[in-house]
């Protein structure tokens, strides 16, 4: 190695350890979470040893109901609306206190008045913008939310009859909290400020049916909560991640901990986003017209860190090509993503990418890069280099449409050549052998083990990373960083 490439890989090294590429904005609703594992859940059983709830048929008992006046109302939402003696869904929370309610909404648009109210007393002196401690949230439990359920196990809420939306006017729309054996469906949540619903601290959580559309942050998100499951769900314009799963339970492959499936996530920064997402399993998805279609990450101080054994199958991405950067000036993304990246692994271990359908992704159909131990507060040099490793990318099909049309991405798959026991096994191509950088990828029965760059990464790839990670959404100076080029959407690969 030269006296060039030496400085330049000291200098690489120096600045990784202190920036990384795609750290997730941390919400309002992000508080320090606590495991699953390791919480105090209020009148529920043994933390960690709960389950996805089971989802109750109407009519279930006991329950209650809530109505907007003058609905037109069919089927069991007529029959349901005489029993109707709520017009808030906060209200019909509140008057819960039997475990095992379900509270049936009817068709209309929920704007909960109740919740609006101007904050009071201890509640008046909170920061409104800043992560609350639980008690916090129990005690002022609309300072940031417009629906809270704090410390209720076993509730099911669910719209019949028609669209159900709910609307605006605060930070998160619905927000669970401790709320073990939750379950939500067949709801709109929009056009709140960051979170659309929450799920946090919560072992045992359904997301059925939901919408989560146009919201600042996340569509549907879940934080530090275990036994969940997103189902049939729709996620649209949302300045962050469609769908995002924060500190998932890390169950070191023992068992999945959240399920996502038979989702559609298009027209976000990214389509979903698991940061510590562990034990994930994501399957038969549809991610498309994104800036980024799914990404892991270990970019910050967090439950569950380095991230680890998720998996991805039989999911559809294609087309995440949107140029959120270009002229933002009024509201720009919170985080770098590559734009035009099918799928994103930015440090995590023990992955597994099979059978997934990526194309037309204009830069990487799948990308995986290192994040060092220091960039989440780890200072210990043994732990620098705990990610990139033992991820599996096995009979994925690239630039190949549902109808076998070619739809090239730029490069199939990106590495950064850092990591050990990483390989690529029968993935497939429009152009026979998938395009890859480094052009020749380690396979399963040979994975990556001690290459030139297996330390640290190819100096130059990692410069691109670090430059990109100069990106700061309020300071206008760096809203195009020098030396990145993943904030453009790149010219569509020729067929």
């Amino acid at each position: 190695m030269g006296r060039f490439a030496r400085r330049l890989l000291v200098a690489v090294v120096f600045i990784v350890t202190t920036v990384s590429f795609a750290s997730p904005a941390l919400a309002a609703d992000a508080r320090p979470g606590t495991s699953p594992a390791t919480a105090t859940w209020p009148a529920t059983p043994t933390p960690g040893t709960y389950h996805v709830p089971v989802y109750r048929p109407a009519t279930a008992s006991p329950h209650l109901v809530v109505c907007r006046p003058g609905a037109r109302l069919t089927g069991v939402a007529k029959q349901l609306a005489g029993s109707c003696a709520y017009h808030e869904i906060q209200k019909a929370i509140d008057a819960a206190t039997t475990r095992g309610t379900t509270i049936y909404v009817l068709p209309g648009t929920y704007r909960e008045k109740s919740s609006l109210a101007a904050p009071k007393g201890r509640c008046a002196k909170l920061d409104d913008e800043a992560p609350l401690s639980y008690d916090d949230q129990r005690a002022c439990p609309h300072l940031q939310s417009l629906i809270s359920i704090a410390g209720m196990p076993d509730l099911q809420i669910e719209g019949v009859g028609g669209p159900v939306i709910i609307e605006g006017g605060k930070q998160v729309g619905i927000r669970a909290d401790r709320a073990d054996g939750f379950y939500l469906r067949g709801v709109t949540v929009r056009g709140f400020g960051e979170d659309g619903v929450s799920v946090s601290e919560t072992d045992g959580f359904v997301l059925d049916q939901v919408s989560g559309l146009g919201n600042g942050g996340h569509g549907l998100a879940s934080y530090t909560s275990d036994h969940g499951l997103v189902t049939d769900c729709t996620a649209s314009g949302n300045g962050d991640a469609g769908i995002a799963t924060a500190s998932a339970a890390d169950r070191q492959g023992d068992r999945l901990a959240v399920e996502i499936r038979r989702c559609r996530s298009y027209g976000n920064l990214v389509g979903y986003s698991g940061t510590a997402g562990d034990s994930v399993y994501v399957h038969d998805n549809v991610f498309n017209g994104n800036s980024t279609g799914a990404m892991l990450d270990s970019s910050v101080q967090a439950v569950g860190m380095p991230q680890n054994h998720a998996m991805f199958v039989a999911n559809r991405v294609f087309g995440n090509n949107a140029d959120l950067y270009h002229d933002c000036h009024a509201r720009c993304p919170r985080r770098a993503v590559p734009v035009g990246t099918g799928m994103l692994l930015a440090g995590g271990d023990e992955n597994t990418y099979a059978s997934n359908l990526v194309y037309d992704n204009w830069r990487f159909g799948i990308a995986q890069y290192w994040i060092p131990a220091s960039r989440r507060g780890e200072t210990d040099p043994a732990k620098q280099r705990d990610t990139s490793h033992g991820n599996r990318y096995v009979g994925n099909l690239m630039g190949v449409t549902p109808a076998g049309l070619p739809a090239p991405n730029g490069t199939d798959f990106w590495w950064d050549e850092q990591g050990d026991r990483n390989c690529w096994q029968s993935n497939a191509s429009s152009t026979g052998t998938p395009r890859s950088d480094p052009a020749l990828l380690p396979t399963c029965d040979h994975p990556s083990s001690g290459g030139p760059y297996a330390q640290q990464g190819n100096p130059a790839k990692t410069f691109t990373v670090t430059a990109c990670a100069a990106y700061r959404p309020d300071d206008k100076s760096r809203l195009d960083p020098p030396g990145c080029t993943w904030l453009t959407a790149p010219p569509r690969p020729a067929s």
